[in-house]
């Protein structure tokens, strides 16, 4: 038995914690029971094809935010008592610690070989958290912990390739995700948000931290409305969004810029269905986008930077622009939002991507070849049926 280990909320409107229920899910189609510890307190219920459990809920901590705080630090040094007393019991052949606190608390624990599974890399993103401080300083601290883990674990994985280089050779493990979602039709989705029927919508569709990037986005839009007087950006997040409408105001789009959540799945197809194009931004290396699979997954073409794409072969699947670069967005937003088909191209080449590359077998036979021997099944044990209510990735993240 895989006990898989996550130092975070969950569940919540996350592309971190999204990955990880998808994995889960997928994990548990296969002969093995699928086992999760993480925090005590999530975003909502969650009911999920494989065992949740808890650590006790003190001190009552209840942040859903990423990035590192005084909280989270003390709810990681309670996870190494948690992760001792949950091994006495199920007792795990192995770990998947998935990111850098797992991974810490797993190997202090010191209770089964630990398998590191990044999801973002340290080094890179840990200077954005702290901007007043030297950029090299955090940078070095973020790469010491992640050298001290990678030398511990027994193996390391990544959910990019573009972060397995990073990490020196480490082993590439796709996140699951469905080729093709249900989807609301655009005037429904529209009347549904309250949208102008006749604007054209870009999407961006998660948390507003300083890693994301999305500030590029609204100086895009700025340079988008010169040519397509109207374009609209939707937001949709659970993050606040004053920074935001701050930024937005300084850049005079405010009056263009549009907010809307993402605490369902009802939400999350309206916005989508609501937009013309999805943007991708990122400011820093390493990391995968789940807005941008799920885009994808929900027929909606993608304009995406170099940083985002995390090195996966989406060439073909999406417009690819250069980093940074708020002019190279806005064009390619007027290039698909003026050529229908060059859209429909991508939105069918996004599809045929995600099945062959993001499928749950995929990602299980990646995990089985990651994990060897820890990962073989028992002689007559009995393989979980899938779980009948939602495919991978489906909650709202």
């Amino acid at each position: 038995m895989i006990l898989h280990v996550a130092c975070l909320p969950f569940p919540s409107h996350q592309g971190t914690q999204a990955a990880v229920d998808a994995m889960l899910r997928a994990w548990s189609t296969s002969a093995h029971p699928a086992h999760l510890l993480t925090y005590a307190h999530g975003a909502y219920a969650l009911d999920a094809p494989y065992e949740v459990h808890r650590t006790p809920d003190f001190p009552k901590v209840r942040s859903l935010r990423s990035g590192p705080s005084w909280g989270k630090v003390a709810l990681d040094a309670r996870f190494v008592a948690s992760i001792r007393a949950l091994a006495r019991r199920l007792r795990p052949k192995a770990i998947v610690a998935h990111h850098i606190e797992a991974a810490l608390t797993s190997i202090v624990a010191n209770v089964a070989p630990v398998y590191y599974l990044a999801h973002t890399s340290l080094s890179h993103e840990l200077p954005v958290y702290f901007p007043r401080l030297p950029r090299s300083a955090v940078n070095a601290i973020g790469r010491a912990a992640e050298h001290w883990v990678c030398a511990r674990a027994a193996r390391v994985a990544a959910v990019a390739p573009s972060l397995a280089s990073l990490l020196q050779g480490a082993h590439y493990v796709p996140v699951p995700w469905p080729a093709s979602v249900a989807r609301v039709p655009k005037d429904a989705a529209r009347a549904a948000l309250d949208l102008p029927a006749d604007a054209r919508i870009c999407l961006y569709a998660g948390n507003l931290d300083r890693y994301q990037g999305w500030e590029h986005l609204l100086d895009a839009l700025a340079k988008l409305r010169r040519v397509e007087g109207k374009a609209r950006l939707l937001v949709a997040t659970e993050s606040d969004t004053g920074a935001a409408q701050r930024a937005a105001s300084v850049r005079g789009v405010a009056n263009a810029l549009d907010f809307r959540g993402l605490s369902s799945e009802r939400l999350r197809m309206c916005v989508h269905g609501a937009a013309d194009l999805a943007w991708v931004p990122r400011r820093t290396e390493g990391g995968l986008p789940i807005k941008m699979l799920d885009a994808f997954s929900r027929r909606v073409p993608v304009v995406a930077m170099e940083r985002a794409s995390a090195a996966l072969p989406i060439a073909d699947s999406c417009a690819v622009v250069p980093n940074d670069d708020s002019e190279a967005i806005a064009l390619e937003a007027v290039r698909l939002l003026r050529d229908p088909e060059a859209a429909n191209r991508l939105v069918e080449r996004a599809s045929t991507y995600l099945a062959s590359h993001h499928s749950a077998p995929a990602y299980v036979e990646a995990m089985q070849e990651w994990l060897g021997a820890a990962a073989a099944t028992p002689t007559g044990a009995r393989r979980h049926a899938p779980h009948p209510r939602a495919a991978p990735g489906l909650q709202a993240r």
